[in-house]
């Protein structure tokens, strides 16, 4: 797998809740915070947010509208769930946000976490269902997008009629994030998304998906975008990084037997997940990897963490980059104070070295 060409995009994670998983007690919604914490990616030099949603949390769409106008450059990747609103409407809402916030949208498509999920709000469909009913809403959102006449549509899962809207993407489009390894989800996805996200994982993990993806979108002579997520654990030196990744160990061992456990119970999908997490902390290839917050929780908490100096730290994210990522989703566990030295002490020295990299293979 070659590196990737793409520039580095840096994104954070816009939470309503000043705690994170390994403080004391669980931490109230808190809607000052998140123009807080968006402010500060934005100081922090980060290049977009996620403003995640799931079945029990505030609206994204409200919640992105919040943080835009708190920030003037910082763009936004809107977690959306398709199937809970029509999509002509969802695109007349994406399209609203991008006008407001000057052409920062951007659409990170949820077809859903788990069939538990998706039935908090009603939904009884498969997860194939489900996918395909995605493919569908995306197409109608671009083609809200594009403007036009208005147009009559006719589908699996939609039909409308002279649907449109007057108002549209500020560059005529809106990025649309695309996650899941399964069968469907990189079918679809590799055919339509303009950002493939992947989740955590061992270099090798990544590196099999972002094969697997960029094979399936070749056929469509598509190339898109690569994401992972991933937890950072820093400190000065190696040393106390480690030292620290064990302080927070302790902290979500403590919350746990205070408040119960963390996380959604997904019974064999948290375990495979704790298998999949034991086998990566066993690769020598990923020595500062670390899987120990995921194990401790049986899975429920699905934390996959790089563990080092800022030195070691780019080392380990320029392995990932090699293995064809290009937008790093980079989040600690002290929200701000953690954003603060990614963007001062990873992010300079992970583009210096990516655009080195790409300028010495002709790129």
């Amino acid at each position: 797998m070659a590196m990737s060409t793409h520039e580095i995009e840096l994104v954070g994670l816009v939470a309503p809740y000043r705690g994170s998983e390994a403080s004391p007690a669980p931490s109230p919604y808190d809607p000052d915070f998140i123009a807080q914490a968006a402010r500060g990616y934005e100081e922090a030099g980060y290049d977009r947010v996620l403003i995640g949603q799931n079945a029990r949390s505030a609206d994204s769409l409200v919640t992105a509208s919040w943080a835009a106008a708190a920030t003037s450059r910082l763009k936004l990747m809107v977690a959306h769930r398709p199937g809970f609103i029509a999509p002509t409407m969802a695109a007349r809402a994406l399209a609203t946000l991008d006008q407001f916030s000057g052409g920062r949208a951007g659409v990170h498509i949820i077809t859903a976490f788990s069939d538990i999920e998706t039935r908090c709000d009603g939904d009884y469909h498969t997860k194939e269902e489900r996918y395909r009913r995605s493919n569908e809403y995306v197409r109608i959102l671009r083609r809200m997008w594009a403007g036009g006449e208005p147009f009559d549509h006719s589908g699996e899962w939609y039909m409308c009629e002279q649907a449109g809207s007057e108002v549209h993407p500020v560059n005529g489009a809106i990025p649309v994030f695309w996650a899941g390894m399964s069968e469907l989800a990189v079918k679809f996805g590799a055919e339509l998304a303009d950002v493939y996200a992947l989740g955590p994982g061992s270099v090798a993990q990544i590196t099999e998906q972002v094969t697997k993806v960029r094979a399936e979108a070749a056929r469509h002579g598509r190339n898109p975008r690569m994401s992972m997520s991933m937890r950072l654990v820093i400190a000065d030196s190696d040393e106390a990084a480690w030292e620290r990744a064990g302080h927070l160990l302790q902290g979500v061992e403590q919350r746990q037997a205070a408040h119960g456990t963390l996380g959604r119970d997904l019974g064999k999908a948290a375990q495979d997940l704790t298998a999949k997490a034991a086998q990566a902390d066993a690769a020598e290839a990923d020595p500062c990897l670390w899987t120990g917050l995921t194990l401790a929780t049986q899975g429920r908490l699905q934390v996959m963490c790089l563990v080092g100096s800022p030195e070691t730290l780019v080392e380990a994210l320029m392995r990932y980059r090699r293995a064809g990522i290009d937008n790093f989703l980079l989040t600690g566990f002290d929200w701000m104070a953690d954003a603060q030295r990614f963007g001062q002490e990873i992010a300079p020295e992970l583009r210096r070295l990516a655009w080195a990299a790409n300028l010495q293979s002709g790129s």
